[in-house]
Formats: structure tokens, C-alpha cells, sequence
């Protein structure tokens, strides 16, 4: 594709529906299929990713860790029931907890969990919690499930405005083979499968870019059996 070609793609590009709306269809649509009972969002932020999944139905525990108590505090209410909810109550329960944590930590609290997501996370980690972040979440934590994602740098030159990074909180951005190479020895290292895919398709003519969004779906290959253990949260209602 030549240079002309390029430049209109650059400025034209659009995603629709917004890119963060596809991210958080993929996890639903990835809860619809597997039906886990219980699920974490590490990295919850505002917590409009746990706001989506509080409706389905097969969730009956839904817990967000954050390093930013102060956005978890804005946005928690939320997550509180709807007025619906008390005239008409479900038989399903469901209990949702806000925790204010590093995902650098082994928090008992992120335990016992079928699925955990990391959306749009493991660019924010500063080197060292990069180091500690594989052992923490599929060591210790080690849920049936782990949906990664994170922004692919090959679709950065079509993106309008965008130098060096997507975000100026992002720390690094891999292309394809880094986070494939990472993930798969990840995946090898705590006895996971996984598979790769994303969001935002990039323009005809430059499938090579990939996904503006790449994702690792990966998939714990033994059974492994633990209980979850009580501790202090920032936010929970059930």
C-alpha cells in the first residue's frame, strides 16, 4: 500500500462500535460461553466492565481490584442494585466486592475465581510488577480462565495522533510476537493453553497490522482446587 493510501487510512479510521465497548462484548460473550460463577476484574478502574457483567446470569460472585481506591469510590454506586431489583428480587444472588490492591500482590482475597480479566492492564505495570504479575495471577491465584489484553503496537501507525504510546500512563506496548512470545511462555510456565485473537480489525488492504486490540484467552489445563478467604473491602453489596 503506498504512502498516500497510508496517510487516509490515519486520518479516517474509526471503530464501531468504540473499541472499549468490543473489549468488554468479548468478555461477556466469553462468560456467556464458559458460564463461570465467579469473576475478578483486575484493573477495574471505574468498574464499567464489572457494571456489564453484573447482569449475567451465571454470575453469582463478581469482585474488581484496583490500585486506585479514589476512581473505585466515585464509581461503586454504580454497582449497587437497581430500584427493579427490590420490587421484583431475583433468586439468583449475586455478590459484587470493590478491593483496593496491587496486582504485584498475593491478596487472599482473589482467590477462588473461574474467570479473571485483565483489560487494557499489563501496559500500565511498571517493570518489577511486570516480573510478579505471571506468578501472582496464574500461580497463585490460578483461576480456570485469564482473558489478557493489550494494545498491539503494529496498529499504532494508523491511529490519528499517536506518537509513541496510545496512553501517557502506558509504560510499554508490544506487537504481535512480543506478547505472543510472552504469553505462550507464560501459558508453558503455569500449565495454561492459549489463544489468540482481538478486537478492531484493521483497515483492507493492511491485515498484516492485526488487531488494533490483542487478546490471549488462556485456559488452565488441570483442575486445581481452592478456597476463597474474607478480607476487607473496599466496596460490597450483595
Amino acid at each position: 500500500m503506498d504512502k498516500n493510501s497510508q496517510e487516509e487510512f490515519t486520518r479516517i479510521i474509526r471503530f464501531k462500535p468504540p473499541l472499549y465497548k468490543q473489549r468488554y462484548q468479548f468478555v461477556k460473550d466469553l462468560v456467556e460461553k464458559y458460564k463461570p460463577k465467579k469473576v475478578a476484574d483486575l484493573g477495574c478502574a471505574d468498574c464499567s466492565l464489572l457494571r456489564m457483567l453484573k447482569f449475567c446470569s451465571c454470575i453469582e460472585v463478581l469482585a474488581g481490584l484496583d490500585i486506585c481506591a479514589n476512581v473505585m469510590q466515585e464509581k461503586m454506586h454504580t454497582l449497587s442494585p437497581l430500584p427493579v431489583d427490590y420490587l421484583q428480587p431475583s433468586e439468583r444472588s449475586l455478590t459484587v466486592t470493590l478491593h483496593h490492591g496491587s496486582v504485584a500482590h498475593k491478596d487472599p482475597c482473589m482467590l477462588g475465581f473461574d474467570l479473571v480479566t485483565c483489560i487494557e492492564l499489563i501496559e500500565h505495570l511498571e517493570e518489577p510488577e511486570l516480573k510478579k504479575f505471571p506468578e501472582v495471577v496464574f500461580g497463585f491465584m490460578a483461576p480456570s480462565i485469564v482473558v489478557i489484553s493489550t494494545p498491539n503496537s503494529e496498529f499504532n501507525p494508523l491511529l490519528p495522533g499517536v506518537m509513541l504510546y496510545r496512553h501517557s500512563d502506558h509504560k510499554f506496548e508490544w506487537n504481535q510476537a512480543q506478547f505472543q512470545s510472552w504469553a505462550l511462555e507464560t501459558a508453558r510456565c503455569y500449565d495454561y493453553s492459549v489463544e489468540f485473537t482481538g478486537v478492531g480489525h484493521p483497515p483492507k488492504g493492511m491485515e498484516k497490522a492485526g488487531f488494533c486490540t490483542q487478546i490471549g484467552v488462556f485456559i488452565r489445563k488441570y483442575p486445581r482446587t481452592g478456597e476463597s478467604v474474607q478480607s476487607e473491602a473496599v466496596y460490597k453489596t450483595v
